[in-house]
């Protein structure tokens, strides 16, 4: 992996530093976007959005020095320097974010769940990023593996699950199905309630790949609120919901017409995705090479 990407004389650009700065630009991009398609203050909407990036970060340090406490008591200055002593946790991140937010809303007497919208769209975009980083760098790294897949990660011995990289691939394509929806009418809270089940099933899903394993209980919890949330603003049974799975399910099983339909809606929608990034990477690569951007 690369940790460092390059120096100039003392000062050292970290890969996952930059894929951070680089997230939080993809996010502020996302909420300028949505700002725009449904008519908001865009100024408004952008100092929010700083002053809520800003309580994410005091609260995934906070969050960090709370876990690794013992160190911290021995030397306090090192919660300041951050660029000596790094470290933030994603979950603290959140919380921080999300009551910023909050309490910034009320203050200004802003609609709380269209602005929650608008902030999960640009985490989840924010997050794609800052886990390729994370994969550089080798932070969150995950468990010990021998297949094909495994590689090489920074401070760690033998080859581990890429899980940064899948991780990153799966809120990418939650971010996808999530904007079409985000930019089309919904109930204020959806998208957030949405947001909130994509990161934390994601999460669960490849929490058995990690080497740590300490966020399960936070990651089934963005699902329940999530969707609580859902349940709450679009007014629907979970019963109802739980009974029509039930009958699809007994269907599927039963029918093999049924099995066969789900099966070409499941692969076109897969090619669909492909062609889509594909065309996108394609204009990348062309983009890049007009600027005359090489890679060694």
């Amino acid at each position: 992996m690369i940790p460092v990407l390059f120096s100039i004389g003392n000062i050292t650009v970290s890969s996952f530093g930059l894929f951070l700065v680089l997230g939080f630009l993809l996010a502020i991009f996302l909420v300028w976007r949505l700002s725009r398609a449904w008519d908001l203050d865009e100024e408004k909407t952008l100092d929010l959005t700083l002053v809520t990036f800003l309580g994410g970060l005091l609260g995934a340090r906070l969050y960090f020095v709370l876990e690794n406490l013992q160190f911290f008591i021995v030397s306090p200055l090192s919660f300041i320097l951050i660029n000596k002593v790094p470290g933030l946790s994603f979950w603290g991140g959140i919380l921080g974010g999300w009551l910023t937010m909050y309490f910034f809303a009320r203050r200004k007497r802003l609609d709380f769940w269209q602005l929650a919208d608008i902030a999960l769209v640009g985490v989840l975009g924010g997050l794609v990023l800052s886990n390729m980083g994370c994969f550089l760098g080798g932070c969150n790294i995950g468990s010990p593996t021998k297949t094909f897949l495994g590689v090489s990660m920074a401070g760690a011995l033998g080859k581990r699950w890429p899980v940064q990289l899948i991780e990153a691939l799966l809120l990418f394509f939650s971010l996808l199905k999530i904007w079409t929806k985000a930019t089309h009418f919904h109930q204020r809270g959806k998208i957030a309630s949405l947001g909130f089940i994509y990161i934390g099933a994601i999460s669960l899903m490849v929490d058995s790949l990690k080497q740590d394993h300490s966020g399960r209980f936070f990651s089934l919890s963005f699902v329940l609120l999530g969707l609580t949330i859902y349940y709450k603003v679009t007014r629907q049974s979970p019963i109802t919901h739980l009974k029509t799975c039930k009958r699809f399910l007994v269907r599927f099983i039963v029918d093999p017409q049924v099995r066969k339909r789900v099966v070409q809606i499941i692969y076109r929608s897969w090619y669909n995705q492909k062609t889509a990034l594909g065309w996108k990477l394609r204009s990348l690569k062309k983009l890049l090479r007009r600027s005359n951007v090489k890679f060694s």
